[in-house]
């Protein structure tokens, strides 16, 4: 506890004045002002602080405050009922701190936002009860600084020049040149506790905004003191710097010039500058964090204190996307029928047509956030796609009529038709690539969620790849049956039934996947915090 200079009461951090405050006696300081003699055994010059350890008897986490009465009643990695006090510590100073700036207020209107933002997420977690058991955590960060010297090499391409009948010409470039810049603002967690890729998806932190390191930062706020060697990120930092002395470079006016001159497209990967890490310090980062333990199972969401911004695991409501489902379906067959109510006539093989291009679109969006799911950085678009898909639905109704318009509309049907279904065969075709991309993934050094993730990944397309291959095979078939267009219009409704039946039993099997992969297994940490699967041993 920190006492204030006035009455002898607890001080406490205040976010929204960025001060230290008596609840009792009202006063407010500035935290670098709180002196050394309120620090009792802080000495100046020290490099340690006093600290209390609570460990979770289920788990084994551990979290440090540097007030004994702010008890802990749950743990937040595991969810257990209780954190034992274990004892007094005196814990190494970190080299600075980012204090909180998100009040938790803020946060929690953070994460509703988030929320909102997926329809089909469970009402369970927008519950106010739970949004209260966010608590404030100082994560411990690694942050790095580098310096670039010495020679760099750039390479480009040119634009491609026609340079004969049939022949072109492609240019590549590698500009040289000395260097000399430093480089800063990079970071990884140094919690092995702290699952990387819920502090992946928190960065970035402004780094200019930290501050020197003062236990009062930490009054009313819990902490981990951190247990990650700085050398565990050493390729991981180097490769994020070399990406950005590349810009850096090509920020340069000269390298500019000729880049623009030569119109280059730059490809950093093959780039090379000379890049090393000069410096890795400890710090603070602030995070707002909740856990919700169902069973066996837990999720987690988690708010930069900083900015705001939000990561957590939203597990969706089966019920939900079903009547969903049913309501769209149902919205579709009444278009379907007031646009029969108006055209002189829709045939079999039209509804069939139609029924293709919806199974073949939600083959594509169902595709497209199960990549998403896996690979969070993925850029596949969605809203391009769907304006195609309309285009394509209202041509296909005008070229499979009855032969009621005249030969004029069902050309222009056709000149949109077409190119429109190449568009939408090629978005599948580079989807289906990426798709191909996960079950190739392999594991590396990830987190346990990620790695969860990818086996549940790797999984869920071994359980679907004979599904996906009998809606291509119902794809290319009912096209035929369009084609030819036979006079039995049993096939053409038999063959929509199972598109339907198809896209149906597809859409179960990506909400399992999606319910599997935003529920985690309760964690185990051993005395070093290292994360380990208690079923493995």
């Amino acid at each position: 506890m920190i006492p204030c200079p006035s009455c002898g009461a607890g001080l406490r951090f205040d976010i929204a004045s960025q001060k230290m405050v008596c609840d009792y006696c009202r006063n407010s300081y500035d935290v670098p002002s709180i002196n050394d003699d309120s620090l009792s055994n802080d000495a100046k010059g020290e490099q340690t602080y006093d600290s209390y350890v609570y460990v979770c008897p289920s788990c084994g986490a551990e979290l440090v405050t540097t007030d004994k009465a702010d008890a802990i009643g749950f743990c937040q990695y595991c969810g257990g009922a209780s954190m034992l006090f274990d004892k007094l510590r005196r814990e190494w100073r970190p080299d600075g701190v980012i204090p909180f700036k998100i009040t938790k207020e803020q946060c929690k209107e953070a994460y509703l936002k988030e929320v909102k933002r997926h329809p089909f997420v469970s009402k369970k977690y927008r519950d106010p009860k739970l949004l209260d058991e966010f608590r404030g955590v100082y994560m411990p960060y690694w942050s790095y600084k580098a310096a670039m010297q010495g020679e760099f090499k750039l390479t480009g391409t040119g634009p491609r020049r026609m340079t004969g009948v049939n022949t072109y010409e492609i240019k590549h470039y590698h500009l040289k040149g000395a260097t000399d810049y430093r480089l800063e603002g990079y970071s990884h967690d140094a919690s092995a506790t702290f699952d990387d890729d819920l502090s992946e998806s928190l960065a970035p932190y402004d780094a200019k905004q930290q501050l020197g390191f003062h236990p009062g930062y930490l009054s009313g706020f819990y902490a981990e003191t951190g247990n990650v060697d700085p050398h565990e990120y050493d390729e991981a930092i180097t490769e994020e710097m070399k990406e950005d002395a590349a810009r850096v470079i090509e920020s340069d006016p000269q390298v500019a010039e000729t880049v623009k001159k030569q119109k280059l497209t730059m490809d950093y990967a093959k780039s090379e500058a000379p890049v090393f890490i000069t410096d890795a310090r400890r710090a603070l980062y602030p995070v707002w964090f909740m856990s919700r333990r169902s069973g066996n199972e837990i999720t987690y969401a988690a708010v930069n204190g900083q900015t705001g911004r939000v990561s957590a695991d939203l597990p969706l409501s089966p019920a939900k996307i079903l009547i969903t489902a049913g309501c769209i379906a149902a919205g579709l067959f009444g278009v379907l029928a007031l646009i029969m109510g108006f055209l002189p006539a829709i045939k079999a093989n039209t509804t069939l047509a139609l029924c293709l291009l919806l199974m073949l679109t939600g083959m594509y969006y169902l595709k497209r956030a199960f990549i998403k799911s896996v690979d969070k950085q993925s850029k596949v678009g969605g809203v391009f796609y769907g304006f195609i898909t309309v285009l394509s639905f209202l041509a296909l109704i005008g070229f499979t009529s009855d032969g009621s318009y005249d030969g004029d509309m069902r050309f222009f049907c056709a000149l949109v038709l077409i190119p429109a279904l190449i568009i939408l065969l090629m978005s599948n075709i580079r989807l289906a690539m990426e798709y191909d991309k996960i079950k190739k993934k392999k594991f590396g050094s990830v987190s346990p969620l990620r790695q969860r993730i990818l086996e549940e990944a790797k999984a869920f397309s071994k359980r679907t790849v004979w599904l996906s291959l009998l809606m291509w095979g119902m794809i290319i078939g009912g096209g035929l049956v369009v084609y030819y267009d036979p006079p039995y219009n049993i096939i053409s409704y038999l063959l929509c039934f199972l598109a339907a039946a198809a896209l149906f039993g597809l859409a179960l099997f990506h909400i399992d996947f999606q319910t599997k992969v935003a529920r985690r297994p309760l964690p185990q940490f051993n005395k070093k915090g290292a994360y380990y699967d208690e079923n493995k041993g």
